[in-house]
């Protein structure tokens, strides 16, 4: 089984992953920004405040999510774009009112100490960039989510309701065989491939072999 949860900030995104892969026995992949500094050495807020003008880190984590949801055949990934990214069984979409989603994030981020008008100002002008830096991407409108299966308001509801619902529509799915061709994926493939000079077989085959932090190495050095 093949799972895709896609979902802006504050909808529950990460939480709902986990406990969906728990329960259903897959592997589980939130692979962000945070988990790219790591491996390439480098500070999150460093590749934060970069990827504002260089879309090489966008490029290097959609990488590592498209080999890893090729290399699987039982994995459920949650990133914005985990939909665009993959072929799957399952495609959900969880959305909430932006004053709930930052509600959720100053929650969440409450020793920080910043007030909730700030965080909801941050989260509306996240919600902007990230539909601007898609577009720029790929060509994407995170908005059109007429390609999801499923989509989840979660405003009302908790983690565990919503993973409730999740876990109930794969065994829906499973059993009606659901299972239709991500139309945008290998265009995305070849941009990202153009982009990092890769052949297209390293996006198609996970056991293709690839170096990140030289790749990163190599960009960097003509920029």
């Amino acid at each position: 089984m093949r799972i895709a949860i896609s979902g802006q900030s504050g909808c529950g995104n990460t939480t709902a992953t986990k406990n969906v892969g728990q329960a259903l026995g897959l592997q589980i992949v939130n692979y962000t920004f945070r988990d790219l500094a790591r491996d390439l050495g480098l500070s999150f807020e460093y590749i934060h405040q970069q990827s504002k003008s260089s879309l090489i880190f966008d490029y290097l984590t959609d990488l590592i999510l498209i080999r890893s949801s090729s290399a699987n055949q039982n994995i459920v990934i949650g990133t914005r774009l985990a939909a665009w990214l993959m072929n799957s069984e399952l495609r959900i979409w969880l959305h909430a009112p932006l004053e709930t989603r930052a509600h959720r994030i100053n929650q969440r981020e409450s020793e920080n100490g910043v007030p909730y008008e700030q965080v909801l100002y941050k989260t509306l002008k996240r919600d902007e960039d990230n539909k601007k830096r898609y577009m720029r991407l790929y060509g994407l409108d995170i908005d059109d989510h007429s390609d999801f299966d499923v989509t989840i308001n979660t405003d009302k509801l908790t983690a565990a309701q919503v993973s409730s619902l999740i876990v109930a529509a794969a065994h829906w799915a499973k059993h009606n065989s659901l299972d239709r061709e991500n139309i945008h994926l290998n265009h995305i493939k070849g941009i990202i491939a153009e982009n990092l000079k890769l052949p297209f077989e390293a996006l198609q085959d996970s056991n293709y072999p690839i170096d990140i932090v030289g790749i990163y190495k190599s960009f960097s050095s003509v920029c």
